[in-house]
């Protein structure tokens, strides 16, 4: 009881600081660390050697979703100075009259579209940059950002989480994308009347449901045809582009609205102010085809704790593909939109300093928290905190572990704040419990995906990035006060589902 306690004091810490307390995110990162490495130093004892690797692969790990944080922010400030959100939300209005619908179109399938391509965050951003730029309420567009495309972080970032479960499972492949595809299926449905909840409350759900349901057998179909032919890479696009669709034509079935004809100069000034985001597509589809092999790692050597505890090398632990990572695409991108606008009078280009300068001053206090809330996870996950927890949570349990095996997938993307990270650290152990109640481990380890995908929705990290483009950097509680329950309720469903099944 005593190991399980003191594993589980970080994550309450968090969640009382954050949830209770209401503290910004960074001060509440702040204090998790230092209880977490409190613990790690004088309860697991790693040695100075140990901590330092320990803290050193959380760094490393924050350099790579900083870097990112930092893009998406700095693609935000050039579309927003070229007045890009402007025409986007322009022509979207003309073409949703209805702002209800319109707002689930873009936190639903539009930002899944978007994490198809690519993750870490990304599409919530945009999205609610995108939302409140139309006048939406800024916590109420942060929280259904991101609790709309959760369904599909485990089927974006090209595959990613989903060939995460794979390494580290003996499970029949095929059996748990295709089990994936069933509990995304429900995950998907239960966020998109998440994001009708956000908006209104419950009789929002019942009015949305007209847009939702019709979308979702769409959404479907196609997740689980792409399943069953395991196009892995692109399951999350085309999923979120056939959702676009649906949701567009099932609009204008019920709606029955005539759309107004636009002139071409409508058309170019919309052109021009998605093109960053076309460039973004063009180029993650690309380099994914080309798979350029040009790469940096970060390798971690093992060490023995003082208790004698066997911590193992991490060989590639984090890896940079320099020309498929999002900040190289996204800073590609934006010097080529740069360009292009000073060409056509809409931006100069000594704009870049500018640029540069709102955008450190916006993300500054988001990129303290990740690396703070990094370094907590590997701390817990070198110090065996996190199997601990698992482990116990099992034991407890028994034959109600299909519905705990749901919110441990949840708890592994709430801490690291990653659907990959949760496949990896506990994709073997829910695959062994399976086993060892009689159960499927294929549908135990999809379960475990599609929960931690749709747990990203809390994540800390995630969260702190949408605040921050939702100008809420220090108020993160305001969009956990409306994520939290609909997270929850999503999570249930799907651990509900799984003991049915199973």
């Amino acid at each position: 009881m005593f190991d399980f306690l003191i594993s589980l004091a970080p994550i309450a810490v968090m969640l009382v600081t954050l949830l209770l307390m209401k503290m910004p995110a960074k001060k509440a990162s702040a204090i998790t660390f230092a209880v977490a490495m409190v613990e790690f130093i004088f309860i697991y004892k790693p040695g100075v050697e140990g901590a330092v690797i320990t803290i050193e692969k959380g760094l490393a790990m924050g350099l790579f979703v900083g870097l990112i944080a930092i893009g998406a922010m700095l693609l935000y400030n050039l579309v927003d100075m070229a007045g890009g959100f402007n025409t986007i939300n322009q022509f979207l209005s003309t073409l949703f009259k209805d702002r209800f619908a319109l707002f689930i179109l873009i936190c639903w399938t539009f930002s899944a579209f978007l994490q198809g391509i690519a993750g870490y965050g990304l599409p919530a951003v945009i999205a609610t940059t995108i939302l409140i730029k139309a006048g939406y309420d800024p916590a109420k567009s942060a929280a259904s950002a991101l609790l709309g495309h959760s369904w599909a972080i485990s089927f974006g970032s090209m595959g990613s989480s989903i060939y995460a479960i794979d390494l580290v499972t003996d499970a029949n492949f095929h059996d748990v994308l295709v089990g994936m595809a069933e509990y995304g299926s429900l995950g998907m449905l239960a966020c998109g009347m998440g994001v009708c909840f956000i908006y209104g409350g419950f009789s929002h759900v019942i009015k949305g449901l007209k847009f939702i349901l019709p979308t979702w057998i769409a959404m479907t179909a196609s997740l689980y045809f792409m399943a069953q032919l395991e196009m892995v890479s692109v399951i999350g696009f085309v999923t979120g582009l056939v959702g676009v669709i649906a949701m567009m034509v099932t609009y204008r079935i019920i709606s029955k609205e005539k759309y107004d004809h636009f002139e071409k100069a409508q058309i170019k000034n919309l052109l021009n102010g998605v093109l960053p985001y076309i460039l973004i597509v063009v180029m993650s589809i690309g380099f994914f085809i080309l798979d350029p092999s040009l790469k940096i790692t970060f390798s971690f050597p093992g060490y023995e704790t003082l208790l004698g505890v066997l911590v193992p090398a991490e060989q590639d632990y984090v890896k940079f593909n320099i020309l498929k990572y999002p900040f190289t695409i996204i800073l590609i991108t934006t010097l080529i939109s740069l360009v292009y606008y000073d060409r056509i009078g809409q931006l100069k280009l000594n704009s870049f300093g500018t640029i540069v300068k709102k955008t450190w001053k916006k993300i500054y206090s988001t990129e303290i928290t990740l690396f703070l809330l990094l370094c907590t996870a590997n701390i817990m996950m070198d110090s065996g905190m996190i199997i601990t927890l698992s482990t116990s949570i099992v034991a407890f349990t028994g034959g109600l572990y299909p519905i705990m095996a749901a919110v441990v997938g949840a708890i592994g993307a709430f801490i690291t704040g990653s659907n990959t990270n949760s496949n990896i650290l506990f994709g073997a152990l829910q695959e062994n419990a399976a086993l060892s109640l009689g159960m499927s481990p294929a549908l135990m380890c999809a379960a475990q995906s599609i929960a931690a995908s749709v747990g990203g929705a809390i994540g800390p990290t995630t969260t702190a990035l949408s605040a921050t483009a939702a100008g809420k950097t220090g108020h993160e509680s305001e969009v956990y006060h409306h994520t939290l329950l609909p997270t929850l309720a999503a999570v249930a469903a799907i651990g509900i589902m799984n003991l049915i099944i199973l």
